[in-house]
């Protein structure tokens, strides 16, 4: 039974995050972009957007076969799932099920080039109950390929947890 209720939409420019923190990440997508389709990794400076870096996470795509491995995530994810993502693909970083409609997702990033955003329940058992919201943004270094992604998550009953 799925246990995930995902909910993915694509849309491009027009993405209604819910969660200022990915809106954040996107404009600053943006910008760096400039009139390009996509920015590349050298682009992103994190020392422009440190209190972006706990929700983010980059993502090395992987051809023949397409894969993708996370190259960092930031430690609100870690946090959240309570393990570290950094340096897994996705077959080992989520259970199968959720990990094959990542996989689907971010290979649309890739094809179409353009961000795509998802939300949902988190699938880790005896977490249900937390939300998530994400989103997904193509890199290039040759304005063409997508090579990397650059996202972020947010789980707010975590985020917004009172000390």
């Amino acid at each position: 039974m799925d246990s995930h209720k995902s909910l993915i939409t694509a849309e491009w420019d027009v993405l209604n995050f819910q969660e200022p923190v990915l809106q954040q990440l996107h404009e600053y997508w943006r910008r760096q972009r400039g009139a390009r389709a996509m920015p590349a990794r050298p682009d992103i400076d994190v020392a422009d957007i440190p209190a972006l870096l706990p929700y983010m996470f980059v993502i090395d795509v992987l051809e023949n076969p397409r894969d993708f491995r996370f190259r960092v995530a930031g430690t609100h994810i870690r946090q959240a799932l309570d393990e570290e993502l950094t340096g897994r693909h996705i077959a080992d970083a989520f259970p199968p099920e959720f990990g094959g409609e990542v996989k689907a997702i971010w290979s649309q990033v890739v094809d179409q080039r353009t961000p795509v955003r998802g939300w949902g329940d988190l699938w880790v058992p005896g977490k249900e109950f937390l939300k998530w919201e994400a989103v997904a943004m193509p890199l290039s270094s040759d304005s063409a390929a997508v090579n990397m992604l650059l996202g972020g998550v947010i789980f707010p009953q975590i985020a917004y947890k009172r000390p």
